[in-house]
């Protein structure tokens, strides 16, 4: 069996994008949002089927990883020996994984300590952790019009995240740390991914990043799931596992190789305002699967986020943008 939308190349795109390995990550990073955002409203539907937040993460991790497993095994992609790698690619691999686990583990945590819209905002901060990170390493420039890109960007996502006219429950200290470790785990990946282990294709270094991931937040996730009041309630539900294929399939394997591919043409940053795409598109499924209205003032910060976005992409002066394999 293949699965050749693991394999998707954006040399399949339309014709009229420019084929260049910078258009490549672009794309590659707008979907892997626009994937990514399919999280929220899938997780509501599993949470209604009985699942808690640390199983539906811990399963989220493990289906995607053995999805990548089954596209290594039938040949679909190539690998590398990780005993070829130096010590520092290794470390950056495991790093990653226990960034990717601390990342779920405290999102999903803060989405129960606090309100959903108030976890959002902190969150998707990340991308200004990115760009300092990057800047401090000596990677990146941040110029003006880069600066600006984040200011609309984030501005943006702020009204479409409160737009709503209702925040529901009041902000609480747990909640606030909970999204803050996220974002830092976030920005963590994506700096991390950016120049480490760029000797193994990015199809190989997701499944290895799930798999490692998966171990550990199975390690909460099984305490977790036995000591709440009806363990397994969710086994028997066929909107669990459907959410679980999804969340797996699309926001896990599909989504973060995607993530992947971006970083390592675009640059951390860039990929980073580039999936502000995410909170835009779970809002528009949480409207249109969750019945959950789109305000004009939301439609409006959508329109900023993208402007944001895009105004990102213009290079630094005297700067080229440095290729990687894919």
């Amino acid at each position: 069996m293949t699965f050749p939308w693991l394999t998707f190349h954006a040399a399949s795109l339309p014709r009229v994008i420019p084929r260049t390995e910078y258009a490549h990550g672009v794309i590659y990073a707008i979907a892997a949002g626009v994937a990514f955002g399919t999280l929220g409203p899938v997780s509501n539907l599993a949470y209604g089927a009985g699942m808690s937040s640390p199983t539906f993460a811990a399963m989220r991790a493990t289906t995607g990883a053995v999805m990548l497993g089954a596209v290594l095994l039938a040949g679909r992609s190539g690998t590398v020996s990780l005993r070829g790698l130096s010590t520092r690619d290794r470390v950056l691999l495991g790093l990653t994984a226990i960034a990717q686990a601390a990342l779920s583990l405290a999102l999903f945590a803060a989405y129960g300590a606090m309100a959903v819209a108030l976890v959002v905002a902190v969150y998707f901060c990340y991308p200004l952790i990115v760009a300092g990170m990057s800047v401090a390493l000596g990677r990146e420039r941040l110029t003006r019009t880069r600066v600006l890109a984040l200011a609309i960007a984030l501005g943006g996502l702020t009204t479409v995240v409160l737009g709503g006219g209702s925040i529901g429950e009041k902000m609480t200290v747990a909640g606030l740390l909970l999204a803050a470790v996220a974002a830092s785990c976030q920005a963590t990946y994506l700096v991390a991914s950016r120049s480490g282990f760029t000797r193994v294709p990015s199809q190989q270094a997701t499944g290895l990043i799930l798999a490692g991931a998966a171990t550990l937040m199975w390690l909460v996730a099984i305490p977790a799931e036995l000591g709440s009041a009806h363990p397994g309630t969710w086994l028997g539900s066929p909107t669990a596992w459907a959410a679980i294929a999804v969340a797996g399939i699309l926001g896990a394997a599909v989504a973060k190789v995607w993530m992947l591919r971006s970083v390592r043409r675009v640059g951390g940053t860039r990929a980073a305002v580039l999936m502000l795409a995410e909170p835009v598109t779970g809002v528009v499924l949480a409207g249109l699967i969750l019945g959950q209205g789109l305000s004009a003032l939301q439609f409006a910060g959508g329109i900023a986020v993208l402007g944001g976005a895009l105004l990102a992409q213009r290079p630094a002066p005297a700067r080229t943008a440095r290729m990687a394999r894919p």
